[in-house]
């Protein structure tokens, strides 16, 4: 009968081979479905027939010899089968997976050409020893399943021999060779049949107990966290669909696992359903990375997660045979409930849910909460023994205390046909809510774990990000001092190159593509309205907030690279000061003073000098708030100069100022600029403007749409309020879309 299936495997991979070979320029149904996928699909018919035909006799050994299918003397045949069938499942799910990812994991590729091709040829070699561990005597006759496996042997052989073919002239690269063993070594031991451990080593020790947060139970626990981590920070950096592969690899290699002690029977036998919480998430995940399914996956992170949480702390398996197939099986089912979606979630498969997935998943908890309260009263009328979700059973009861039970033996009885139905509604119904109010807190843990991942990574992108500069800075610095300007040629100016700002949060740009260069000696004003970009620019310049993209460069230090030497060219009044105001007037600006370095002859003279023109000679040692608003204006106003910077930068700086405040505020402003330096200043004061200013900027809508000299337009016969206005209601296009950015459709104002 052997050689029935030795042809079986045989024909079978000489026709696939044949369809696949003959067929490789021309897909029957298009590229969608390759032949490829075809077979594979096909392929993993026959392994579904055959697996759910019957459950492997070698998942009953115990130990090598107990109860094996070769008898008492069969441990060497039960171990080269055991770790046989182990590759065989390894490699199947590669075969089966991969032509759907084909493109995207070349690193796999050997496995399916290689690996799998020689664990088939073995396997078909070895075809009488891994049927007599699947059906025991009945390998010595005919029986269907044998057969098929014959075929699936024969299939996967034609698949492997075909990507062998479909290679070019292989490249040694010890890299990719190492990384491809790395990650066939994590296929095998994600794969590993839940029965393997009870086969080759016996149930374990009676004497270890996993349950009641022994040491024991807690290195279970703390696996899963390791576990975690380790595959996020394996896949962080990934493609999405290699990540998606990745994580489908292990979904299907647990779900293929959880079934092992299912057969054909279950899908008619309703009792049998794996309809406890956690068992639907083996089939969950699978559906919905393959689908995916957005909506059933915001239905397994709240709901699923959480049960497979608590049964992890309070374990219904075998207590003390910890390597019993059983146990096996309920600490893979488990971690895996707990932690794919977990994972979908951190390695970005999956947005980050929001309130409205939150309330439907709870919807759909109660749909199904109702369903197995149902599901549990019918069949427990019918004489099954069923507790699907632990409702229908003191389990849960028993660990809360006596007044849990007590609420158990409030029960309602009803009929439904010939049966007698009954539910405990009392403490079904709290233990549906305490189960919702549990999702809550899940919900606000959520939260705040999306908050510590948002900052770990925005340090980790910004200290990405310095590094970056800093090479670049020494590369363009060519062995010049790192405190030496990048472009000197460009000393006292200010120079905007495509300057972009965008936030995270908003789908336009605040800024787009802006252009400015500005002189030493000019006062530059700056106009727009209210929300035009003008504070996102100057916030950028002064480095309190990043640069989405371009360059800004401050005296010729890059703004980005060069931080801190940029800072310190530059002085700055903010619309909105904050001031340390328990210090007095002079301790302030001295403490500015100390931040950039200036010596005690340069600060006493310049503080003088600005106290008396400012008239705070009674005030400036006293404590800040005891100052009026103009007052505070005044001292942010000294403390941005008292640095002698060259850039002064003012956003809205006269709001608040009586008249003479205001008068020598100006002043200050001329000469500066009469010592070479530059003032750029931001105002709704188009007379202050336009009495003070060299040259305007007009910016509308995140776009600069004019520069010109304040004489160019006095020349031009319009006044500036009039030129502003026409050049404000004059233009009428939006922001700046990510998409249109993208697109390059963009009109562009006139810059210099």
């Amino acid at each position: 009968m052997i050689y029935l299936y030795y042809g079986a495997a045989l024909a079978s991979c000489l026709l696939t081979f044949a369809f696949l070979f003959l067929l490789r320029n021309k897909d029957i149904f298009g590229e969608r479905m390759s032949n490829a996928r075809l077979v594979a699909l096909v392929y993993s018919t026959l392994f579904f027939v055959r697996f759910f035909g019957g459950t492997p006799l070698i998942q009953e050994t115990i130990g090598l010899n107990v109860y094996s299918p070769f008898g008492p003397q069969g441990g060497t045949m039960v171990i080269l089968s055991a770790l046989l069938f182990w590759l065989i499942y390894a490699v199947q799910l590669a075969a089966i997976t991969y032509p759907f990812f084909e493109k995207h994991i070349p690193l796999v590729a050997p496995i399916v050409r290689y690996v799998a091709f020689g664990v088939y040829a073995l396997s078909i070699v070895a075809l009488p020893m891994l049927n007599r561990a699947q059906d025991g005597e009945l390998a010595n006759g005919f029986h269907y399943r044998l057969l098929i496996f014959a075929l699936e042997l024969g299939v996967g052989l034609a698949l492997a021999l075909f990507q062998i073919t479909k290679q070019k002239r292989p490249v040694f690269n010890l890299k990719k060779i190492l990384l491809t063993v790395a990650i066939f070594v994590g296929m095998v031991a994600i794969s590993m049949p839940h029965w393997v451990p009870q086969a080759l080593f016996g149930l374990g020790s009676d004497a270890i107990l996993i349950e009641n947060f022994t040491l024991t139970h807690r290195l279970f626990l703390y696996g899963a966290v390791v576990f975690a981590l380790v595959v996020h920070f394996l896949f962080a950096r990934c493609e999405y669909e290699q990540k998606r592969f990745a994580l489908l690899y292990i979904s299907m290699a647990t779900m293929i696992s959880f079934c092992y002690n299912y057969d054909f029977s279950v899908f008619v036998n309703l009792h049998q359903w794996p309809l406890h919480l956690c068992n639907t998430a083996m089939f969950i995940i699978p559906l919905v990375l393959i689908f995916k399914m957005e909506k059933l996956y915001y239905f397994t992170i709240f709901i699923n997660v959480l049960g497979a949480f608590f049964a992890m702390i309070m374990p219904n398996t075998d207590k003390a045979n910890w390597l019993s197939s059983s146990s096996m099986q309920f600490w893979t089912n488990h971690y895996m409930a707990m932690l794919l979606p977990l994972l979908l979630m951190t390695l970005k498969i999956f947005a980050r849910p929001k309130m409205k997935q939150f309330v439907y998943s709870l919807i759909a908890f109660f749909g199904y909460y109702a369903f197995v309260l149902f599901m549990n009263a019918w069949l427990t009328a019918e004489g099954h023994s069923v507790d699907f979700f632990f409702i229908n059973s003191d389990f849960i009861a028993e660990k809360l205390g006596d007044w849990a039970e007590d609420l158990r033996k409030i029960t309602f009885a009803f009929k439904l046909g010939d049966l007698n139905l009954l539910i405990y509604p009392v403490y079904q119904s709290l233990y549906f809510v305490v189960y919702i109010v549990l999702s809550f807190a899940m919900w606000f843990i959520y939260e705040q774990a999306f908050e510590i991942i948002d900052t770990y990574e925005i340090i980790m992108e910004r200290n990405r990000k310095i590094k970056a500069d800093r090479l670049a800075l020494e590369v363009h610095l060519a062995g010049r001092s790192m405190q030496e300007p990048m472009n000197p040629q460009n000393e006292g100016k200010l120079i905007l190159r495509d300057f972009s700002k965008r936030y995270s949060t908003s789908d336009v740009y605040a800024v787009y593509k802006a252009n400015l260069e500005i002189e030493g000696g000019q006062i530059f004003g700056f106009l727009g309205p209210n929300g035009a970009g003008k504070s996102t620019i100057i916030k950028s310049i002064v480095g309190i907030q990043t640069i989405t993209s371009g360059e800004i460069e401050i005296s010729g230090y890059d703004a980005e690279k060069q931080s801190v030497e940029a800072k310190m060219q530059i002085g700055f009044v903010p619309d909105h000061y904050a001031l340390y105001e328990n210090l007095t007037g002079r301790e302030y600006i001295n403490y500015i003073a100390d931040l950039y370095n200036v010596s005690r002859e340069d600060r006493d003279g310049r503080i003088g000098e600005y106290v008396k023109r400012f008239r705070l000679e009674t005030a400036i040692d006293n404590p800040m708030k005891t100052y009026s608003h103009g007052m505070k204006q005044k001292i942010t106003i000294m403390s941005a100069l008292v640095h002698n910077p060259k850039i002064w930068i003012l956003d809205e700086p006269l709001t608040g100022l009586d008249p003479e405040s205001i008068f020598q505020v100006k002043e200050c402003m001329k000469e500066h600029a009469s010592r070479g330096n530059i003032v750029f200043f931001s105002s709704h004061i188009i007379d202050v403007v336009e009495n003070i200013c060299d040259r305007i900027a007009i910016i509308r809508k995140g776009q600069i749409l004019c520069t010109k000299t304040v004489a160019e337009i006095k020349e031009s016969g319009i006044p500036l309020e009039q030129f502003y206005m026409g050049m404000i209601d004059g233009n009428t296009q939006s922001p700046v879309s990510v998409k249109e950015a993208a697109g390059h459709a963009l009109p562009q104002g006139e810059t210099v």
